[in-house]
């Protein structure tokens, strides 16, 4: 632990989580892998969120794997493969928010 956070962990405990998987995300890049239809800066009402879209449109994935180089391990690095793609070195990352007692 603590071998790509030398200036420390994040405020919850988390250290080292770039380059183990490419991590999929919801967002949409587009048919073409070449261009992608989504850019920057963010815009979460321009149809990037669409969960509706089918499978012959490629998603977002970020943050490179383990076979990766020091530029693609890291948060803002976006990759593209198509949903029914599967491969041994993308996943995902389970993100658990405690519930307040007073919600329940």
């Amino acid at each position: 632990m603590g071998r790509y956070s030398p200036g420390g962990d994040s405020p919850y405990g988390c250290a080292d989580m770039a380059g183990n998987v490419w991590e999929w995300t919801r967002s949409l890049w587009g048919r073409e892998w070449e261009r992608p239809a989504f850019g920057y800066p963010y815009d979460p009402g321009d149809g990037r969120e669409n969960l509706d879209a089918g499978d012959s449109v490629i998603r977002v994935l970020r943050g490179g794997a383990w076979y990766s180089d020091s530029d693609a391990a890291r948060c803002g690095s976006r990759g593209w493969p198509y949903p029914y793609v599967n491969w041994n070195h993308g996943g995902f990352r389970v993100v658990v928010s405690p519930i307040s007692p007073s919600a329940l």
